[in-house]
């Protein structure tokens, strides 16, 4: 494999995207000079954001027998996921909690103990808890843990202190149409809807296409006519893009087909990312598990999926019409497929050096309101797949839904602190113990169990930078 220096790499990324007339919004950030950081393992962490604050209590409602079903259908009728009849919830065995019906893949990863659920999560915030989907997810994606801290990521600071060796060719990617706000500030990082859209095609024909016979000559090859000097910092740039693109440029992105595409990408063990219903969502999972098994270093990548913000209409499995089943759909066949492929990869059970952490901003109200739906609540479900996860189990201290229990008289509490999962992930798969460096304010953390690995003695990586940057 071609041999890059991850910062000229990401560096190169930043004038092909000039030259491809596209912007980024992260700065140049390169973290603390003059500290040895940890060592970091080659595990890939896999952030997926439910953006629009998801309804925990329709995708881990409580079981027939769980102490909270009565207040729970007091409080929902039209949203309420049933235990018998049609649109039946599914089970867990051996937990008070059970599975939206249409989650049929995460049942089978949680009984297999690939998956774990934590409930009552989400800020751990000083009152008024915020509900503004914008300030809650700045808020947890820079991980001050309340205010927006100063447009640097959780991801960035993880980056910068984790110990990342000096030659890694992708060390992190955002899939979507802008960087993840978890990873601004990075410039390990790279911002792309789907991995078949890193290129240039500035041309009238394919970016990659030489035919000497018709007098053709590829978008790359010209660049390469045009940037082989390193008289000036710019050509030097344009140099090292070209090697950027030359080491992303013979991978083939496209989902196989015998017909159209016999050198395209083949999911191992059967794994279908069609059947996610969001598309975009299923293409960019599959897209970071052939990224983890082209081994270009990969080690954060994050995926969102959007559509969770449902005041109107939420559905439910028992009727026709079941808007929140559709997206339990997608996330689940897509989580499975995701899974099915890592764990099948010729390299190997993969899933066993990839974690994925599940998150949304905040939770919903327990009570319903008039229009099917639910409001902007607090606590929620997170969730954690993985082949070195504990799953198999519900983890936290869920605080109850009777009145007495609420926050402040209407939303679940949160009791486990979003950063505290997040840290255990950082530590005991990443060996990154500078978890007070990446989430500034925080404090206190023991682990949960939900991770396995090594536990390290949590620091602030250097006081000189315990608040972060200057």
């Amino acid at each position: 494999m071609t041999r890059l220096d991850r910062r000229d790499f990401l560096k190169g990324c930043a004038v092909a995207a000039i030259a491809g007339g596209s912007s980024s919004r992260a700065l140049a950030y390169f973290g603390p000079p003059d500290v040895a950081p940890a060592t970091a393992t080659d595990d890939t962490l896999v952030i997926v954001f439910l953006r629009g604050a998801m309804d925990g209590l329709s995708l881990l409602p409580p079981g027939a027998s769980s102490p909270y079903r009565a207040a729970y259908e007091a409080a929902r009728n039209s949203t309420r996921i049933p235990t018998t009849g049609t649109g039946a919830a599914l089970s867990l065995n051996g937990t008070q909690w059970a599975l939206h019906p249409r989650a049929t893949g995460l049942r089978t990863l949680f009984n297999q103990n690939h998956l774990a659920f934590v409930v009552a999560a989400g800020q751990s915030q000083p009152i008024p808890v915020i509900r503004s989907h914008f300030d809650a997810q700045a808020n947890l994606e820079f991980g001050f843990g309340g205010g927006t801290g100063n447009e640097i990521g959780w991801l960035t600071r993880h980056l910068a202190s984790g110990g990342l060796p000096a030659v890694v060719p992708l060390p992190a990617t955002s899939l979507g149409n802008i960087t993840a706000s978890s990873l601004l500030g990075s410039s390990d990082a790279i911002t792309m809807n789907s991995a078949s859209d890193f290129r240039i095609d500035g041309f009238h024909w394919s970016w990659d296409e030489d035919d000497a016979g018709a007098g053709l000559v590829g978008a790359v090859s010209r660049m390469h006519a045009l940037w082989n000097g390193s008289a000036t910092q710019l050509e030097a740039a344009g140099v090292e893009t070209l090697a950027s693109l030359d080491l992303l440029r013979p991978i083939n992105f496209g989902l196989y087909n015998a017909t159209s595409n016999p050198g395209g990408y083949q999911p191992s063990g059967g794994a279908d990312y069609s059947l996610a219903s969001n598309q975009d969502f299923g293409n960019q999972l599959r897209n970071v598990a052939q990224l983890i098994k082209t081994n270009l270093g990969m080690r954060v990548a994050t995926i969102d999926l959007g559509g969770w913000d449902t005041h109107v209409g939420q559905g439910n499995p028992a009727n026709t019409y079941d808007y929140f089943g559709n997206q339990v759909e997608s996330l689940s066949k897509g989580l499975s497929a995701f899974y099915t492929d890592l764990a099948s990869s010729a390299s190997g059970n993969l899933m066993q050096k990839t974690s994925v952490i599940v998150v949304s901003e905040f939770g919903r109200r327990v009570q319903e309101n008039a229009d099917g739906g639910t409001d902007h609540g607090y606590g929620n479900v997170m969730m954690a797949l993985g082949a070195s996860v504990n799953g198999g189990q519900v983890y936290g201290t869920f605080p109850g839904l009777d009145n007495a229990n609420l926050y402040q008289g209407t939303d679940v509490a949160v009791t486990t602190d979003y950063r505290r999962i997040i840290s255990e992930a950082l530590i005991r798969r990443m060996a990154n113990p500078n978890i007070y460096y990446v989430f500034p304010g925080y404090s206190g953390y023991t682990p949960m169990g939900i991770f396995q690995g090594a536990d390290l003695p949590p620091t602030n990586f250097d006081t000189l930078f315990a608040s972060g940057f200057d």
